[in-house]
């Protein structure tokens, strides 16, 4: 491992295998690696590790969390302003982007609440005869069940 990736990743132990940690400097880089937009296996191979180690880092370590974060905030910002400067000067692609995506609009009506579909299934009408039948026999069951 190069002088440059020992100050970015520290060890804990001999070997490929061995614990890894991300040192602040490292931190730093991730941050900045990020805020340019890069991919996260450009920024694991600038680190000195595999990048499945630095996904599996990046979900254990709050600090690289937020390192990521922060860098991929700076990065949205800046892009944010690109496009609203575009969009200023006519570009109206640029503003429908915007609008969709920091704003939330959207050129389809949503449903204000989802409607819901209720169904109830009644049996056929009966004669007077038959409901007395079955009337008849619950009164029989019920009183079967009593005794």
């Amino acid at each position: 491992m190069s002088t440059k990736s020992t100050a970015l990743v520290a060890r804990a132990g001999r070997g490929k295998s061995a614990p890894v940690s991300i040192t602040p400097a490292g931190l730093a880089l991730v941050e900045e690696l990020a805020g340019e937009g890069q991919d996260f296996r450009s920024i694991a191979k600038r680190l000195g590790i595999n990048h499945q180690t630095f996904n599996v880092l990046r979900k254990k370590d709050e600090a690289l969390a937020e390192a990521v974060e922060r860098g991929q905030a700076v990065l949205a910002d800046e892009v944010t302003h690109l496009l609203l400067k575009a969009a200023r000067k006519g570009n109206v692609v640029a503003a429908i982007f915007l609008a969709k995506a920091r704003l939330g609009w959207t050129d389809t009506p949503q449903p204000k609440r989802p409607e819901v579909a209720v169904q109830i299934n009644l049996p056929g009408a009966m004669d007077e005869a038959a409901y007395v039948r079955m009337v008849e026999a619950e009164v029989k069951e019920a009183a079967d069940g009593d005794a």
